[in-house]
């Protein structure tokens, strides 16, 4: 509600102490925020003061039944064992292969509107884009994308717990079908890999196959779009850097790791597993800590000039994550940004926001846009 800017806004905290209670934290909840860099990376790493593992997954919760997301939601060393049935698919290598494909997704989706002189960024390209992507790595219909969209906002950004749960549940069912037929007819190897996994020797449950089912459901739909959004706000706002990334497009895996340092969308959560000292402050077992990516990644203890987009900064970003809970798509996930940004900068020249029009955000555990109009020549 401040302005158009939230990444600024909420920089402010740094201002005051590194951690700070709220009584209004998540959803209405009350919780710890750690404004910090230092006790962001911290927290992030210490599994055994700050659980990923919380008695009441929000999932879960919504649902009322025993899932978690995993392995977002789970402690190591259990968590190793689920990553070692996701990392052969989404290691540097593996998603070297998905260049064509999500090329050819991007240029799809541009040919829409390549002759109108412009679009509207986020609903003509940014939403449908990572979709796609998912969708196809997931062997799921396009022609559903509407429905799985409709589910995702309410569920990550509804305010009334009600819907929460009721998309929380029409996504659940869904899944429930599509993991029952991908178990009888994979359509790829990743799909075979998740219905057939096994842990410490035995298969997968129903619930920890669903509970990486929504993993990919919920960060295939929503985080690559929100980053998206802003990076191309900027871009649009920055003529002089889409020229030098024209010029100069070896630069460009450089302007991807800056471009998620300062856009960092996600707000990620821990649990206290017992009573102790943290840097002075007297956590409690069950409080929750909240642990917001932007302020870590615009700490101006660790970043000089933060809210300074400098491509050549060459960052140490915690944008996905730090330690064991590192994102497992964070390869995937940059060469999509990677390729949207080469292939925008290669087809259309001045890139702008088009005067007049709305320009809508939304925050929450994603700061993400809601409009984006842009023009071109």
């Amino acid at each position: 509600a401040e302005g158009d800017d939230p990444f600024l806004s909420v920089a402010r905290l740094h201002e005051g102490p590194p951690a700070i209670w709220s009584t209004n934290a998540q959803y209405g909840k009350p919780g710890w925020i750690l404004t910090r860099n230092a006790l962001i990376n911290e927290a992030f790493i210490d599994a055994e003061h700050f659980s990923a593992e919380r008695k009441d997954s929000s999932i879960g919760q919504l649902l009322g039944e025993d899932i978690k997301l995993i392995p977002i939601e789970i402690d190591p060393p259990a968590h190793h064992g689920y990553r070692r049935i996701l990392n052969p698919f989404l290691t540097p290598k593996a998603v070297a292969a998905f260049d064509a494909p999500v090329r050819a997704v991007c240029a799809e989706l541009i040919d829409t509107f390549a002759d109108k002189g412009g679009c509207e960024f986020v609903q003509d390209f940014a939403i449908p884009f990572p979709s796609y992507v998912f969708l196809d790595l997931m062997g799921m219909p396009r022609d559903r994308l509407d429905d799985f969209i409709h589910w995702e906002e309410t569920l990550m950004r509804g305010a009334d717990p009600a819907a929460r749960a009721g998309a929380a549940r029409s996504i659940y069912t869904y899944l429930k079908a599509h993991k029952e037929a991908q178990a009888a007819h994979p359509t790829n190897d990743f799909m075979r890999a998740l219905t057939t996994g096994e842990i410490e020797g035995r298969h997968l449950s129903h619930f920890e196959t669903m509970g990486m089912f929504y993993v990919f459901y919920v960060g295939g739909l929503d985080t690559v779009y929100s980053t998206l959004g802003w990076i191309m706000r900027h871009l649009a706002t920055h003529p002089d850097l889409q020229d030098e990334l024209r010029a100069r497009p070896e630069k460009l895996p450089q302007a991807v790791e800056e471009f998620c340092r300062a856009f960092s969308v996600v707000t990620t959560q821990r649990q206290v597993t017992r009573d102790f000292d943290f840097h002075g402050v007297p956590l409690r077992k069950g409080d929750v800590v909240n642990l917001p990516l932007s302020l870590a990644d615009r700490d101006p203890a660790v970043f000089e000039n933060p809210h300074l987009i400098d491509i050549d900064r060459k960052p140490r970003h915690i944008n996905f994550g730090t330690g064991a809970h590192t994102c497992a798509g964070i390869h995937l996930a940059k060469r999509e940004l990677r390729i949207v940004i080469e292939e925008f900068l290669a087809r259309f020249r001045s890139i702008r926001i088009k005067p007049g029009e709305a320009c809508r955000h939304h925050t929450g555990r994603p700061y993400g846009m809601d409009s984006r109009p842009l023009e071109w020549d």
